[in-house]
This record gives C-alpha cells, sequence and structure tokens, in this order.
C-alpha cells in the first residue's frame, strides 16, 4: 500500500469508532518476533505468515468472526443484565422508601417463616432492634396455644382473596424472659401475603416451574 504499511493501516481502524471492532489478521511475509508482537500489541487478532494457504486464511477468518459475533453477544447481555440490574435497585429503593413511610407495620419472612426484613413501625411497636429481628423464626416472638395452627397462617403460602387477612395475633419480643414487665404482650391483627416466583396470574398454568419464596405481612398498628 503506497505511503502507508499494514501497521498503521490497523491502527487508523482501531481509532475509529465505527471501525475498531473489525477483527485484523496480519498477512505478511515478515517473521521477525518484533514485527509479530507489534501487531497483536496494535490490535491485531491474528498472524499469517506468506506463503499461505487458502483454506488456512478462510478458517482463521470464520473462527475470527466467530469470535467477535460471541464478544458482541456477550457485551448485548452483559448491558441487558446491567439495565436489569439498575431497575431492581430502582425497584428496592422505591420499596424501602415506601416500607419506612408505611402508617402499618411490614416484616418479610423467608420460606422457612424466618424474619429477614421488618420496617421501623414495626420494630419500634414491639421494642425490638433492627439487630434482634434477622433471621430468627416468626414463632420466637409470637404466644399463641396452638403454635402449629397459627404458624401457616401467618407464614401463609396463599395470595390474593385466599391470603391471611386480620388475624389477631400475640407478639412478645421476651417471652421466655423470667421478669414479667419485660414480657409485654402486643396483640396486633395482620394480614399474610404469599409469596412467589411468578406473578399470581400465573402460578396455576400447566407447565410453569413455581417456587415459593416467603411472606409479606402487614400489621395493622392502632394510632
Amino acid at each position: 500500500m503506497p505511503g502507508i504499511d499494514g501497521f498503521e493501516t490497523c491502527e487508523r481502524l482501531k481509532t475509529d469508532p465505527d471501525t475498531r471492532d473489525i477483527p485484523v489478521i496480519f498477512v505478511t511475509a515478515k517473521t521477525e518476533l518484533e514485527d509479530i508482537v507489534r501487531g497483536f500489541e496494535i490490535g491485531g487478532v491474528d498472524y499469517i505468515i506468506k506463503p499461505f494457504k487458502r483454506e488456512e486464511v478462510l478458517s482463521r477468518v470464520k473462527t475470527h468472526l466467530k469470535i467477535e459475533r460471541l464478544m458482541q453477544d456477550k457485551e448485548c447481555l452483559n448491558k441487558k443484565l446491567q439495565d436489569q440490574n439498575d431497575e431492581l435497585i430502582e425497584s428496592q429503593n422505591q420499596y424501602r422508601i415506601i416500607l419506612e413511610k408505611s402508617a402499618d407495620g411490614v416484616f418479610h419472612l423467608d420460606a422457612e417463616g424466618r424474619l429477614i426484613s421488618s420496617n421501623t413501625k414495626f420494630r419500634s411497636t414491639l421494642k425490638l432492634g433492627a439487630e434482634g429481628i434477622v433471621v430468627r423464626s416468626i414463632m420466637d416472638i409470637v404466644i399463641s396455644e396452638d403454635p402449629s395452627g397459627i404458624f401457616p397462617k401467618i407464614a401463609t403460602r396463599r395470595f390474593g382473596d385466599r391470603a391471611t387477612s386480620n388475624l389477631a395475633v400475640q407478639f412478645c419480643v421476651n417471652k421466655n424472659s423470667s421478669i414479667l414487665q419485660d414480657r409485654k404482650i402486643h396483640t396486633l391483627l395482620l394480614d399474610s401475603y404469599g409469596i412467589w416466583n411468578l406473578p399470581n396470574n400465573k402460578l396455576y398454568e400447566k407447565g410453569k416451574e413455581k417456587k415459593y419464596l416467603g411472606t409479606i405481612c402487614i400489621v395493622k398498628i392502632p394510632s
């Protein structure tokens, strides 16, 4: 090429946003290690020494085009995942704001019925610190003559019209304390909703793989 060699051509291609992702294969009679290394350093993806066979060139071109397509697919997937992650973070932030602004107490149970989060309203009503509520069974702070009967109602798997509604629950943070004053009981009304990995209207569709994730409980706090 008059006035420009392969190295400069490659450098120009790599500095142009429209061509920088095009795989560049050097086809040359140069066999010095310094030339080969330079070709890779400026963005070349392969090096074919003259004389060459047509089949070899075609095979390498196909391979690098396939690699480039896979790289582009990966970038698109990464961008999609990043967008979904950003949406999830935004949704979680909105959920936390709504949770903390709620006039009702709210807590979240995992699939085993363990408390994994709650809002300030619920914790302050029971005089319970945030560190004392995470990953403990809901039954640790519930008093009932029928624990096995009330537990599935609190940690319900049901949703919609079949969810638990207006269930009277006696909460007591220090129910095992020997000091009577520490065992203050709060009788509160509870609504519970089972949470699944699918929208409610999709749960009963055939062929859908469903998984129970836990329960959201809303506690009506007297004003």
